[in-house]
Formats: C-alpha cells, structure tokens, sequence
C-alpha cells in the first residue's frame, strides 16, 4: 500500500503573529493502492475539506517515499 500527501494552494495561513502567509496547504496523508483511491479516502474522512469550499480538481497528490 502506497502513503499520498494532498495539499492546496488554495487558502492562506496565520503566521504567530497573525500576518496573512499565502502559502500551500497540506490536507493531509492517506494510504492507498492508487492515488485516486487515497483522494477518495482523504474526501470521505475528512468532510471539512468540502464543507470549506475548496476546489477538489485543485488538490495536488504525491506519493510519500521514505
């Protein structure tokens, strides 16, 4: 099983001393056999990702080699 990271450069950070930071977002990790799959996984267990409006054609998986 393969481990993706999916991020966004959609959206902006606070910085300690709440600057707005535009910056890539991680959404977070999820294992799977395909990259596909993980994004499926990563949607289906992480409802804030949609319910935040982020666009999903611009999510952005790699694959995490150790």
């Amino acid at each position: 099983m393969n481990e993706y990271i999916f991020y966004t450069g959609e959206g902006y950070c606070e910085s300690p001393n709440e600057n707005k930071v535009e910056n890539f977002q991680v959404l977070g990790f999820e294992k799977a056999q395909s990259k596909e799959e993980a994004l499926s996984k990563l949607l289906e267990n992480n409802s804030w990702i949609k319910e935040n409006t982020y666009n999903v054609d611009e999510i952005i998986g790699c694959q995490v080699i150790r």
